[in-house]
């Protein structure tokens, strides 16, 4: 698919990772590893196709949707129209950001360049 890409005019990738990706949740290893490899993966991508293919991140939050049981109600997640309005504001910038990230992840984001990584770890492994 990424030598389909190459040949098209204004290609544009879009992985999806997670804020899990940046700080993990403990109860879903395996599933915050693989976002957290996607996020790599993308980033390696990025520098692969740079002046080829434009490579996006989206990096959702917790977000209300029907994905686990109860997962729709769970306080503490973005609803999802907020997610949807959000990011697709940020999809229409001109150039895209490179990862489109809500302000609800900004802090797993950024949770090791600003030294609160433990302690979003701790959050998030007690729930």
């Amino acid at each position: 698919m990424v030598d389909h890409l190459r040949q098209a005019d204004d290609a544009v990738l879009i992985n999806v990772t997670s804020g899990l990706a940046f700080v993990p949740m403990p109860k879903a290893a395996t599933y915050s590893a693989t976002k957290a490899a996607i996020h790599s993966y993308t980033v390696s991508l990025r520098k692969l196709l740079a002046d080829q293919v434009e490579v996006i991140e989206l990096a959702p939050p917790g977000v209300q949707t029907e994905l686990t049981p109860g997962q729709s109600h769970r306080e503490g997640y973005m609803p999802l129209y907020d997610f949807i309005t959000e990011s697709m504001a940020q999809f229409a910038q001109d150039p895209t950001p490179e990862e489109v990230l809500v302000e609800n992840v900004k802090p797993l984001r950024h949770a090791e360049k600003d030294g609160s990584f433990d302690q979003k770890l701790e959050m998030i492994a007690s729930r």
